[in-house]
């Protein structure tokens, strides 16, 4: 500590004059840290602005002005959380439950004394434990959620000299696998039509006629229903990439629509509703209705999978169903476009065409067997 210059292979002095200086305390080990910095050529002058330096250093240490807080977790939570920039997420309220969940764990650690290995077996902890809302166990995909919240909360921290690191980022997410290709056909759709209750049949129909995330059509308003040029136009706030998009819809949701907008509330403006209030999800119904129709291992999400591939057999270009859907990449778009036997066979009688093989004889055996 302290103004010195540096030194040549011969032992002569060159350069600026440098000056080492204190400029705060380790909170976890109570060491005082340094740092380095280059002044000038005059040692006059190197020695004022150290002096300055030290003057500062010694006046906040007097005054307890560089004692840090040692911040709990839950501190670091309850701060996140009503950032303003926070609060205006789409996500916002999803982090809030994730949050509360977060506190339960961690809430009365010290932030700086969170380790990998504790996040790890928290991990490990909560895909053997039940969800409060359903009755099924903690996925991979949920206990991925949390951890990426907690890797942002503590990487504004970190940002905000609140806590000295981020140990989320020596941790692994889990392996999810939750890609699907479950799709319906045409027959399928139908039966669970027939056992929807009459608030859902809107909604799963739109679904299936539009490729419409769940959320964008929950919340659909009539101001962004177009009857008479026949589409939906949904604002960069509607929509989960946040980019505005026309999604158009064929007689039969003009004819549902035309049907929904002789009862609009005065209290909303919501397309979809049910005894006047408006709808925000029909998953039991939904399910219900699969189950009733014989239709197994199929979420209101698939309708997306299923309008995707729809689109795709009846020969409509990628670049404008991804245009269409909302999809931004190529990779995402596939998860949804779902290649099955039927098109495995298709592409090889194309092949066979365009390759002018004729097609094998059938030697009947019937003869051979005689002889």
């Amino acid at each position: 500590m302290g103004v010195y210059r540096r030194k040549d292979k011969s032992g002569a002095y060159y350069g600026h004059w440098i000056m080492q200086y204190p400029i705060g305390i380790d909170p976890r080990t109570g060491k005082t840290k340094y740092t380095s910095e280059k002044i000038s050529h005059s040692k006059r002058v190197a020695d004022l602005v150290y002096g300055k330096k030290m003057l500062e250093w010694e006046t906040k240490k007097h005054l307890g002005l560089e004692k840090k807080k040692d911040y709990a977790f839950r501190d670091l939570v309850d701060w996140y959380l009503d950032l303003p920039r926070v609060k205006e997420k789409k996500s916002y309220e999803s982090d809030r439950g994730r949050a509360d969940l977060l506190k339960e764990y961690f809430g009365l650690y010290p932030a700086n004394e969170i380790k990998p290995g504790i996040i790890e077996t928290y991990q490990h902890d909560l895909l053997g434990r039940t969800a409060r809302k359903r009755n099924n166990k903690y996925s991979p995909a949920t206990v991925n959620r949390l951890l990426a919240l907690m890797k942002r909360i503590f990487s504004l921290a970190v940002r905000e000299e609140m806590v000295l690191r981020n140990p989320c980022i020596k941790v692994s997410m889990l392996p999810e696998n939750n890609e699907r290709d479950r799709v319906i056909t045409r027959e399928e759709f139908d039966r669970i039509d027939k056992n929807l209750p009459d608030y859902a049949v809107p909604i799963v129909t739109t679904a299936y006629y539009t490729g419409m995330r769940a959320g964008e059509i929950m919340k659909l308003t009539w101001d962004k229903v177009n009857l008479k040029e026949g589409f939906i136009g949904l604002e960069a706030e509607d929509t989960k990439t946040a980019e505005p998009r026309k999604v158009y819809i064929n007689g039969i949701l003009r004819g549902i629509f035309s049907e929904l907008a002789k009862v609009r509330h005065i209290s909303h403006s919501r397309v979809f509703t049910c005894k006047g209030k408006p709808i925000n999800n029909i998953r039991r119904s939904f399910l219900s209705a699969c189950k009733s129709a014989g239709v197994e291992n199929f979420r209101f999400h698939d309708l997306r999978h299923t309008f995707n591939t729809n689109m795709r057999k009846a020969g409509v270009d990628r670049s404008v169903i991804m245009k269409i859907t909302g999809h931004k990449t190529i990779a995402m778009f596939e998860r949804y476009n779902t290649v099955d036997g039927n098109d495995a066979r298709d592409a090889l009688r194309k092949l066979d065409d365009f390759l002018a093989i004729p097609a094998p004889e059938i030697v009947s055996t019937s003869g051979l067997l005689q002889e």
